[in-house]
């Protein structure tokens, strides 16, 4: 037996009756590109220079002491712009809970902020301060569509669980009713059997 449409839509209610469906494609790439464009273009106006100035003077500086270093090129820069933008806008896209969302967040800032001190010990400076801007855009955006929708991620069960638990309950219950009428005709034919009179010999 098949469930009905009552069903999957009494399933699916708590997902749906808030928030509207969500996609995952589209809105990452939007996201993704809001962030890398507008990281780039204010790389390109200048405006992360003072902070990457600020930030070589402080590991040249006790305790670090790094020497004239060589520094990454900027393509660099937009390279990891671009793959990190997208990869964490449709990773959040793609997760099912709040905190899990945060949780991506906090380690990609991790490994972005903490490679810098890292390339230092090779005397190679990198400013991870165009790649954490742009990473930070990408993340709200997508952390917001996802908390005003109802991800692909979000919902309760796929259709073969969903079919599942209806099935196996109704299934059972009319077995049930199939065993209590089949008791209720034997005791009925127990009933109505004439009894055995004879006379023992």
């Amino acid at each position: 037996m098949e469930p009905t449409s009552q069903h999957t839509a009494a399933i699916q209610e708590p997902h749906t009756a808030n928030k509207p469906l969500g996609e995952v494609a589209m809105p990452g790439l939007i996201c993704g590109s809001v962030g890398a464009i507008l990281t780039i273009i204010l790389s390109l106006a200048g405006r992360y220079n003072g902070l990457a100035l600020s930030l070589k003077e402080f590991y040249m500086a006790e305790p670090f002491y790094m020497t004239e270093a060589s520094s990454l090129h900027f393509g660099w820069d937009w390279l990891f712009v671009l793959l990190l933008t997208f990869g964490v806008s449709f990773a959040v896209l793609d997760t099912d809970k709040k905190w899990r969302r945060l949780m991506i967040i906090l380690l990609a800032s991790v490994v972005v902020i903490f490679s810098s001190p890292v390339l230092m010990l090779w005397d190679v400076f990198w400013s991870p301060v165009i790649v954490f801007v742009g990473l930070i855009w990408s993340w709200i955006c997508a952390f917001i569509y996802s908390c005003q929708h109802t991800m692909p991620c979000e919902l309760l069960l796929p259709s073969q669980k969903v079919e599942q638990m209806h099935i196996e309950p109704l299934a059972t219950s009319e077995r049930k009713l199939d065993l209590v009428e089949h008791e209720k005709e034997n005791v009925a034919e127990e009933k109505y059997q004439p009894k055995d009179t004879s006379c023992p010999d």
